[in-house]
């Protein structure tokens, strides 16, 4: 999925990872920050993945849908500086593609990075998900050793693609991403590979991109760019050419995944209100339930307050990341 300027031929090519999930389906999962981003004459080429624990398999996947991409429009941007772009699990994906593939890049956009493990990335993953996996195993193994159920199941999502509307299209890849990983799950698989201190290591020895722009958001309980930013000015191979600038901008982890929301009728906005007032109760006391009652502010009573500060915080964080690219267009630093 690329996206352009309209107006105007683009300046810049960014290559955009999104995060776990939601990194199956940016034009979805990041439609506004996107299209503000394009909008600063940045042509955007956002590589989906399914979500996995071999996040080797994710940087191998990405970089060669980018490549292909990038072949494609070459006549258009051909002589244009590329940066890198990644949110999350993208940023780390960013870095596993610096220190493996011998990648020209003007520079590196990393947010929110964090590469915890499996049972802290992912905060509901050992009480849950785990045990989850292991119960429904035995359907899912049927599923996929029977070829009549697995050809029934395949056919299914054929006849969904088929007859959907464009929108429900585009959020099949969110659904089909999960029955593989439970299965990896039910096979006993707990940790990504590599594990973070490997990560570390490699992005240590390996990684080459001089120029880095890593963005903290204030209030993201589970960001790591501190510990990124010692990895990188520490020893690292990339030390003595470093290029790194950190800003800490407003925001929580899921800023770059906030939409453009319209005004909705009261009696809506009521029923939603209701509606995540059930779902807080039922998740208190687990990281959904900020999420829970997020749904119901969104559309609620406040929601124009609300998207006024969340615009707010979008245009800053895509300003400083246009501002930040603009200034570092110039000839590219390679590897030391």
């Amino acid at each position: 999925m690329d996206y352009q300027t309209q107006n105007s031929k683009p300046n810049f090519v960014v290559h955009f990872i999104g995060g776990i999930f939601v990194g199956a389906a940016p034009q979805l999962t990041y439609r506004w920050f996107l299209e503000r981003l394009s909008d600063k004459g940045i042509l955007i080429i956002a590589t989906p993945y399914a979500s996995g624990f071999d996040h080797f398999l994710i940087a191998d996947e990405v970089q060669f849908k980018f490549d292909r991409c990038y072949r494609t429009l070459q006549e258009t941007i051909q002589d244009l500086p590329v940066f890198g772009v990644g949110h999350s699990l993208g940023s780390v994906v960013h870095l596993l593609i610096g220190s493996r593939y011998a990648v020209q890049r003007s520079g590196n956009v990393l947010m929110a990075f964090n590469n915890k493990e499996a049972s802290s990335a992912v905060p509901l993953f050992s009480p849950v998900l785990v045990p989850m996996a292991q119960t429904i195993g035995p359907l899912l193994s049927d599923i996929f050793s029977s070829p009549t159920l697995r050809a029934g199941a395949e056919m299914t999502l054929k006849q969904l693609e088929n007859v959907s509307p464009p929108i429900m299209k585009q959020v099949l890849p969110l659904v089909e991403q999960l029955p593989p990983l439970y299965m990896d799950l039910v096979k006993g698989r707990e940790d990504f590979s590599p594990k973070p201190e490997e990560t570390r290591r490699l992005i240590k020895s390996y990684y080459g991109i001089s120029r880095n722009l890593l963005i903290k958001f204030k209030d993201d309980l589970i960001d790591e760019t501190s510990t990124l930013a010692q990895v990188l000015s520490s020893e690292s191979a990339i030390s003595s050419v470093l290029d790194m600038s950190i800003r800490k901008l407003p925001g929580d982890h899921g800023l770059p995944l906030q939409q453009a929301l319209p005004d909705v009728p009261p009696a809506m906005a009521d029923a939603v209100n209701r509606g995540s007032e059930l779902l807080s109760n039922l998740t208190v006391g687990t990281p959904w339930e900020t999420v829970a009652k997020e749904v119901g502010n969104s559309l609620g009573m406040d929601s124009r307050v609300l998207r006024a500060e969340v615009s707010k915080d979008m245009d800053m964080l895509v300003d400083v990341i246009a501002s930040w690219i603009a200034s570092n267009a110039g000839p590219k630093l390679l590897r030391p």
